[in-house]
């Protein structure tokens, strides 16, 4: 059954007058509308040609809305409930797969739901669910919005939603789970969820507009979006209080804190103003983020990661350090005779490791983010090494250098560094990427080695270091099982060339394990308590 043509033609006269209106407070400016639209007569003879045009010129408009902008306004307008339904029963009916119109229905629905109606209008009752909730009561509350999106969509066309459409909804659970899990922005950053939720939204095809999948996609945004405010804002006092101490302990702003990071770009995060912006537009802000986030995490007084280097039962853990001797004002780097509190700075640090706020930077890592930090770090190594190869002469390109170490690449790795196959979804993209990851895992071990080397004797800079590599060495074998799946496929498809360059890069890395095993093994004689 179809919408009621006069429905649907106030349901289009409201959104054209929430458009417009916003368009013309944007611009400063009054906007003109065709001559159809302006001139119509609103008889009930003349409604379906209007229809028709009022539809073709929302079309138009519709490419200026940005999403953050309808949702921000929304929340400033009188009628902001009924300018909601209004705007789902157009956007549904027209069933757009834009990102920009799913973007913007997302925020409707979002509001939706966050807004429940004060007037009673509604047989619906929910209740938000707090961000940690147990998915029973989540459910309850995707129910009760379901049926209020029923009546607000009236007799908006729904059809049946597809078997393997349920079923993606049904995804929703285990990302809650998920959810649950995370503690710091840096997990939430590095686990890509966010991306992994589009994909999921995108694969629903036009079952994205249905009832059930509103609902379960208002109730995820509303939980999720909360849980990544409050983490985002945790991250961000973290990283103003940092910058802020450093400061007031005479530190320069131009001091860098981890590589090319500095105490300038510490304090010039403006939260507000990245939240304001659509997630898939500020996503590079929220990486920045989360990488100022790590670097201030290496930064924390004590400092250490959960020990990857196992220690013998029954012995004690080491003595907390002496106190820190003061350091004098615009003291480039901590004294050598404060080893404890400089555990984890890297060597081309020079901000010290200062007493912070201990409510806000004195909590322990999880392994989870110690886990991320790492992945982070292999990361970085794969991104340094493609850019490396992007633009040195072709006659050095085989040679990359780590620290006073060199790492030499294959051809076959050249190659891999050398191809963009970014975002796409084939076997050729698989190899590179697998290829990649080896070389990278490579080239930390190499790295985290030399670091361990140089601080062997020291009381505590070791330790990181020794940590990185145990977290190397403990997915080895992961990343082994991983690279056998793409030579199978390689053979299979009787590419034997590339799973034989693959396999010799996985035989180089095994071979340089050894000489980690052998490192663990020297931390873990020299450093018994």
């Amino acid at each position: 059954m179809g919408q009621d043509p006069l429905q649907e033609l106030q349901d289009l006269r409201t959104v054209h007058t929430f458009y417009l209106g916003l368009l013309e407070k944007s611009l400063g400016h009054s906007v003109p509308v065709p001559a159809e639209i302006k001139n119509a007569d609103g008889t009930p003879d003349g409604a379906s040609e209007l229809v028709r045009h009022l539809k073709w010129w929302l079309d138009l408009l519709d490419l200026a809305m940005a999403p953050p902008l309808v949702r921000d306004a929304l929340k400033t307008v009188p009628d902001g409930f009924e300018t909601a339904h209004a705007l789902l029963r157009y956007l549904s009916t027209k069933a757009s797969r834009r990102t920009g119109d799913r973007d913007k229905t997302d925020c409707i629905i979002t509001y939706l739901f966050r807004t429940p109606p004060t007037e009673q209008k509604t047989t619906a009752v929910w209740k938000r669910p707090e961000v940690d909730s147990a998915y029973a009561f989540i459910s309850q509350a995707s129910l009760a919005f379901e049926a209020e999106l029923y009546r607000a969509l009236g007799d908006v066309s729904c059809e049946s939603m597809p078997q393997e459409h349920v079923k993606l909804l049904q995804e929703f659970e285990y990302l809650y789970q998920e959810l649950e899990e995370f503690r710091h922005f840096d997990q939430i950053i590095d686990s890509n969820i966010v991306q992994r939720v589009r994909e999921l939204k995108h694969s629903l095809g036009n079952s994205f507009y249905h009832p059930d999948a509103l609902a379960s996609m208002a109730v995820w945004n509303d939980v999720f979006g909360r849980k990544f405010d409050e983490l985002f804002h945790d991250a961000a006092v973290q990283i103003k209080t940092f910058a802020e101490t450093v400061q007031r302990e005479g530190g320069s702003i131009l001091s860098r804190v981890d590589g090319d990071i500095t105490i300038k770009n510490l304090s010039e995060v403006e939260t507000d103003q990245i939240l304001a912006e659509d997630y898939h537009s500020a996503q590079d802000e929220f990486r920045k983020v989360s990488r100022y986030k790590k670097a201030v995490d290496n930064k924390r007084p004590g400092r250490t990661s959960p020990g990857a280097l196992p220690r013998q039962t029954g012995t004690q853990p080491p003595p907390a350090p002496a106190p820190r001797p003061t350091i004098p004002p615009m003291q480039p780097g901590p004294s050598s005779n404060a080893p404890a509190q400089t555990g984890t700075a890297r060597p081309q640090s020079d901000v010290p490791s200062y007493p912070l706020q201990a409510e806000v930077l004195a909590v322990a890592p999880s392994q989870a983010v110690h886990n991320a930090v790492q992945e982070g770090k292999i990361q970085a190594a794969r991104l340094a090494i493609k850019e490396h190869v992007r633009v040195t002469d072709s006659r050095v390109t085989a040679s990359f250098a780590i620290k006073n170490t060199k790492i030499m690449l294959s051809p076959a790795e050249i190659e891999s560094f050398k191809a963009d196959y970014q975002g796409e979804k084939s076997f050729r993209s698989d190899y590179a990427g697998m290829m990649m990851t080896i070389v990278a895992y490579l080239a930390r071990m190499v790295a985290e080695v030399e670091e361990y080397n140089l601080k062997a004797t020291s009381a505590y800079l070791w330790k990181p270091h020794a940590d990185a590599l145990g977290y190397l060495v403990s997915t080895l074998e992961r990343l082994s099982m991983e690279a056998s799946q793409v030579m199978a496929v390689a053979r299979a498809r009787g590419l034997a060339d590339k799973a034989s360059a693959l396999q010799a890069s996985l035989d180089k890395l095994r071979e340089y394990a050894k000489t980690v095993s052998q490192t663990l093994h020297s931390a873990n004689q020299n450093h018994k308590v």
